[in-house]
């Protein structure tokens, strides 16, 4: 090969003129041996060595002489892959909240950030989505969660080279709203009937969340070995997978199952436990809406939510024993730090904590004289 080949730059002679063109052969992803050729941007014998040099080096490194795409703005890349490929992987509660994340008419993501480069987002841009958020008295994490999950799928879909280094996620609330008391949920059992009755008592008694009591079936409920099953859940109104997406056994407490019994009866396995006198499928709206009017009724102050009901059966079951680990299982959560978010101390927790320490006891304060 001669000196012109290994440079890249070969003359040829066209219509009587010297053409310096680009000639050289390279390996592609593949392997395989390629040539490209074209002539010289500048004619002039420097700055064809020049500009050869550079296109062999990028063909060494990326073993391709395609052009290259232009980078995908944030919105081209949610409006496109990630919405084909990545949210469909979501459940639909999930799905829901991300449209609303990225969308929102004012202050969704794609409306502060979709102009942007997706491998020029960094720092800055972080601290404008937390701006926003907090100009709205809005909590930030849940939109920068958004974000670090849009640029950590276009990372794994190659679609940027790397995932950008971004601050830490702000903190989580350090405590999720706290328990109704006891009196106030039998307060809730007493005052209520039917269908409402059973689905206060699936989550003060159960653990069960919404979407779950909801979705519950007479076959996932064995009175004889006095356990339910959680096999699936509603969300945004889709019968999905669990949250955390693994089934869960749940023992029955005796007065659950004093209450399941007079709805099972002549029911057929795949019939819903909580459903109206007709029969109809309730909406979680529906639920909460229905908790609402019985606490007015009853004059409870302050309202609690249904999902509160939940925190109660934690503490409860925290309370008489129970392992953090078992609460966590019995919950259904995938780690040990959204369980301990659950569990609420009392004041009397407190007291008694405090009571029985040491030094509470007189032997040790004046401990007796040899």
């Amino acid at each position: 090969m001669g000196e012109k080949n290994r440079s890249g730059v070969r003359t040829e002679l066209r219509d009587g003129r010297r053409i310096l063109v680009i000639d050289f052969r390279f390996r592609d992803k593949d392997g395989r041996e390629r040539r490209y050729r074209r002539d010289a941007a500048v004619q002039l014998r420097a700055a064809a060595l020049a500009e050869a040099q550079r296109l062999m080096r990028r063909a060494s490194e990326r073993g391709t002489m395609e052009a290259e795409q232009a980078p995908l703005t944030f919105e081209q890349f949610v409006n496109g892959d990630f919405k084909k490929l990545v949210m469909p992987r979501f459940k639909p509660s999930t799905r829901e909240g991300y449209e609303q994340l990225l969308h929102g008419r004012e202050h969704g993501l794609v409306v502060l950030l979709g102009h942007k480069r997706l491998d020029a987002i960094g720092i800055a841009d972080v601290r404008v989505v937390e701006a926003d958020a907090l100009a709205r008295k809005a909590r930030p994490r849940y939109a920068i969660v958004c974000l670090h999950t849009v640029l950590r799928c276009a990372a794994e879909l190659e679609i940027i080279q790397y995932m950008p280094t971004l601050p830490k996620l702000p903190p989580r609330s350090k405590k999720l709203p706290s328990a109704p008391p006891l009196a106030v949920v039998e307060q809730l059992l007493l005052g209520s009937a039917g269908w409402l009755r059973v689905a206060v008592a699936l989550a003060a008694f159960g653990g069960l969340r919404s979407g779950e009591a909801r979705a519950l079936e007479i076959g996932d409920v064995d009175l004889a070995a006095r356990q339910l099953t959680i096999r699936r859940a509603f969300s945004a109104e889709q019968l999905a997978d669990p949250k955390g997406l693994d089934e869960r056994m749940v023992p029955l407490a005796g007065l659950l199952v004093a209450i399941l019994e007079r709805v099972m009866v002549g029911r057929q396995a795949t019939e819903r436990v909580v459903v109206t006198s007709r029969g109809q499928m309730l909406t979680g709206q529906k639920l909460g809406e229905a908790l609402r009017t019985l606490q007015a009724r009853l004059g409870i102050e302050p309202r609690w939510h249904y999902h509160q009901l939940r925190h109660f059966f934690a503490t409860a079951v925290s309370v008489g024993g129970a392992s953090i680990e078992t609460v966590r299982r019995l919950l259904g959560h995938k780690d040990l730090a959204s369980t301990s978010r659950y569990l609420h101390a009392t004041g009397r927790d407190l007291a008694a904590a405090v009571a029985a320490l040491p030094g509470n006891c007189g032997e040790v304060v004046n401990p007796p004289r040899p």
